[in-house]
């Protein structure tokens, strides 16, 4: 059985280290455990959509993986078909700026078999027997996966004990060479992963994975090596520890200061000393328990002996105080005078109020009083007895005073008698019942039917909230009797014929409309409202006819035209180790330019059909940065006509056919942030968004040396991201607003009225005539045609411009990159 191999990665996302990055995957394939297949993937994106989705297409495939029980060829190769349909899926329905295309390297083990398959950018590096070779991906087998047809290329490795394979981004190419990283599979194990970081922690995205046959590792992967305080530590793990071999675990690691402050304070908590027990002495009766009486009282000798030592204390205190009692001859109680006697055995009171203990207090066996020492006896004061209570006069009046009040009373009682009878008497002879009833049980009995109480002609009445409804029901009845007849009387038919009326008359008012924005607008509302009448009426003839008329207007409108001819002159799909993604086109008499921001590098493709061949890429040793914007310059004290080119440091060089690439004299101001350049005569215009600022840099033999001028400053220059200078600056902005400025200071937003769909993100204007700017709109797949008081004119479209990212006119023709190639458009 063959044994599981060791992997270790780790991945560099937006500038973040992490152990385990989302652009590559470990997966096993079905079967049983002795013969089941092992698949190690790694992705990259070529644009900046491509990145994002590379995680997608990772766990894609290896769900697939999963699912197959194929040979080992059939599943790669089927991987990267469904790779390419989940790419060309998502393409199919996303614009262009959203289109995605990436490279994909898997390699798959089982038993004795390896296999390499890779298609797209993509780079490995095989170690075996001492001898690295590099695979990568060339012809056919290089174009990405989902921009067009591929076809995987796979080969067959010997991939034994102590075998390395080395997976990682093309982009980390641009750090390491062939010889470097010879030299770095051949150190130890634990240090590869971690020389590697070293030399590409600079990168913002970078995933490295590294696989290694399990019995020639040498070191294992599991040892993290010791590093210093301030040192970045990153190493790859293996089989743990007392765990099988061949388990996956994350290879990134990196100290964290937070592990140290737990260490440190585990430490501290360790080396607190023990509290001191309490020493006591034992007494013997405690000594000499039985052992167990000590195991139910949990034999803690501690306890016992604190428990020993207070017993001990209080039986000296009560001993001190029972030898401190004196036997006393009989005693003299004082005795209150309002306390009552107690029994049989109370004494008598002489004159003194002395009770005589003696003689009447009970006995014990020691001759002590029973009471001497109770609790109530020390409530009772020792003093003289407090003196008696006064006793109240209250004046009590004379037996005839009472007599002559009491027979007042009963006179009055005497006369309210007769009152009451009399009064029921009459009751009774005038028929009236003595005993009225209540009407209501809730309330007091109200008599008479007064203050609030019903008689019989209010009880016939119906309640309040009876006829508040009756009232509403008829009101209801009134109103549906007046408008049901209205609304019935409003059929479909009428509907339709109200919808075909409105339609006819916004047709023929848009015909004498001069604006065409105005006039869209007006046959928009037309068509939509002969849809609604048409699917009312289920096909109307005149409604079918009007829409045709309106679709008719419509199209005249959108004044859609073919191109004369477009040309391929060159193709870019084998050019370099990775895509070219163009994004700025600078055109001069012999060749074009074109900026790809992919490699960071400037690509000349002559405009014969030669080679096409890179005059400028980003290297550090010649202090060249990345290149952000170029621009021809024909009229040029430089050596003839020069392309410019701008570089993300602020410096400016000059390429010629005779002189090859050279730093040119510039002065730039503080803080600029360039954002896209210009010519216009001898002049450099430099716009910088960010300052809402376009500068002018004048011409000298040495380049641009002088300080620059505020050619323009505006506000509405700070979403601006091209720049045209004709004598005029006509910019485009991220979200399709076109701005022209006259003079430096007139500023007019092109209403684009009459197009059909507003432009997003157009390129660079480009003067097209006198009174006409040909803008790209990618997004659209067209080439746009406005006129400079902001109105749309035309617009062309053509199945070669789709996916288009850059174009450029010179001397009235247009030259557009798309899907790999440069063409020739003649309008």
């Amino acid at each position: 059985m063959a044994e599981t191999l060791q992997v270790g990665q780790f991945a560099i996302v937006d500038g973040e280290p992490v152990d385990r990055g989302p652009n590559a995957g470990v997966f096993h394939g079905r079967g049983p455990t002795d013969d089941r297949a092992e698949l190690f993937t790694l992705a990259e994106g070529t644009t900046p959509a491509g990145e994002a989705f590379a995680g997608h297409v990772i766990a894609a495939v290896g769900h697939a993986f999963g699912t197959l029980d194929i040979s080992l060829t059939g599943s790669l190769q089927r991987l990267f078909v469904e790779a390419e349909r989940s790419l060309q899926d998502w393409n199919r329905k996303s614009i262009a700026q959203h289109r995605v295309s990436i490279g994909l390297t898997a390699f798959g083990r089982r038993g004795e078999q390896a296999v390499l398959a890779q298609a797209g950018p993509s780079v490995a590096y095989h170690l075996h027997e001492g001898t690295v070779t590099r695979h990568s991906t060339e012809g056919r087998c290089a174009a990405a996966i989902g921009a067009g047809p591929i076809e995987p290329r796979l080969t067959r490795l010997p991939f034994g004990d102590g075998d390395r394979l080395l997976m990682v981004s093309s982009v980390a190419l641009s750090e390491l060479d062939a010889d470097v990283i010879e030299g770095i599979l051949q150190l130890p194990a634990d240090q590869v992963l971690p020389d590697l970081y070293r030399r590409v922690q600079q990168l913002r995205q970078v995933t490295v994975v590294l696989v290694t046959g399990p019995s020639g590792a040498g070191t294992s992967f599991d040892d993290v090596i010791d590093a210093d305080d301030d040192e970045l530590v990153i190493d790859a793990t293996g089989a743990g520890r007392g765990e099988a071999a061949g388990t996956y675990q994350p290879s990134l690691f990196i100290d964290d200061e937070a592990d140290s402050i737990v260490r440190d304070a585990r430490a501290q908590l360790l080396e607190v000393t023990p509290r001191r027990g309490i020493n006591a002495v034992v007494p013997t009766f405690i000594i000499e328990a039985p052992a167990p009486l000590l195991r139910a009282t949990g034999d803690s000798s501690a306890s016992l002996n604190r428990m020993a030592a207070e017993g001990q204390v209080r039986a000296a205190k009560s001993q001190a105080a029972v030898t401190t009692l004196v036997p006393a001859g009989p005693q003299a109680i004082h005795r209150p005078a309002w306390r009552s006697p107690e029994g049989p055995a109370a004494h008598a009171v002489t004159s003194t109020g002395v009770i005589d203990a003696a003689q009447n207090a009970t006995s014990n066996g020691n001759g002590k009083s029973r009471k001497a020492q109770s609790f109530s006896r020390g409530l009772v004061s020792n003093g003289p007895p407090p003196p008696r209570p006064a006793m109240l006069a209250d004046d009590i009046p004379f037996v005839d005073d009472m007599a002559a009040g009491l027979r007042a009373r009963n006179v009055r009682t005497s006369s309210l008698a007769e009152t009451l009878a009399s009064e029921t008497g009459t009751a009774m002879a005038g028929g009236s019942p003595l005993i009225r009833p209540r009407t209501s049980m809730g309330g007091r009995w109200k008599g008479g039917h007064s203050f609030g109480g019903r008689n019989s002609i209010s009880g016939q009445l119906p309640p309040t909230w009876m006829v508040i409804m009756g009232a509403l029901a008829v009101l209801i009845v009134l109103a549906a009797v007046l408008t049901i007849p209205r609304m019935l009387d409003n059929t479909d038919e009428a509907r339709v014929q109200s919808l075909i009326t409105g339609a006819q008359q916004r047709i023929t008012a848009s015909t004498s409309k001069p604006d065409a924005g105005e006039k869209r607008r007006m046959l928009s509302e037309a068509q939509a409202m002969l849809l609604e009448a048409r699917d009312l009426e289920g096909g109307s003839a005149q409604a079918d006819q009007l829409i045709s008329q309106v679709a008719a207007a419509l199209t005249v409108i959108d004044n859609v035209k073919a191109p004369q001819s477009v040309d391929r002159i060159a193709t870019l799909e084998q050019f370099g180790a990775r895509p070219v993604a163009v994004s700025r086109m600078a055109v001069g008499a012999e060749a074009a330019f074109l900026l790809d921001v992919n490699s960071s590098q400037v690509v000349r493709v002559p405009l014969n059909g030669s080679e096409p061949a890179s005059v400028f890429v980003e290297n550090k040793d010649l202090k060249q940065g990345k290149p952000v914007a170029i621009a021809q310059l024909d009229q040029s004290d430089l050596g003839g006509p020069v392309l410019l080119v701008a570089d993300i440091s602020n410096r400016l060089w000059a390429y010629s056919t005779a002189g090859g690439v050279r730093a040119v004299a510039f002065a730039p101001p503080a803080n600029l942030t360039i954002s896209d350049i210009a010519v216009f005569g001898r002049d450099l215009y430099i716009l910088d968004a960010s300052q809402a600022t376009i500068y002018r840099f004048l011409q000298t033999s040495e380049g641009f040396p002088n300080a620059p001028l505020k050619a323009m400053t505006s506000s509405e220059l700070s979403g601006a991201r091209r720049v045209m200078v004709d004598g005029e600056f006509i910019t485009s902005d991220a979200n399709g607003t076109i701005h022209r400025f006259i003079n430096g200071q007139v500023a007019l937003t092109f209403s684009q009225a009459g197009i059909d769909k507003r432009l997003v993100a157009p390129e660079t204007a480009q003067p097209l005539g006198k009174n006409e700017v040909a803008l790209l709109d990618a997004a659209n797949d067209r080439i746009v045609i406005l006129r400079r008081d902001g109105g749309f004119d035309r617009q062309y479209k053509h199945k070669d411009f789709a996916g288009a990212s850059a174009f450029a006119i010179r001397d009235g023709e247009v030259y557009i990159y798309s899907g790999a190639l440069l063409r020739r458009v003649v309008l």
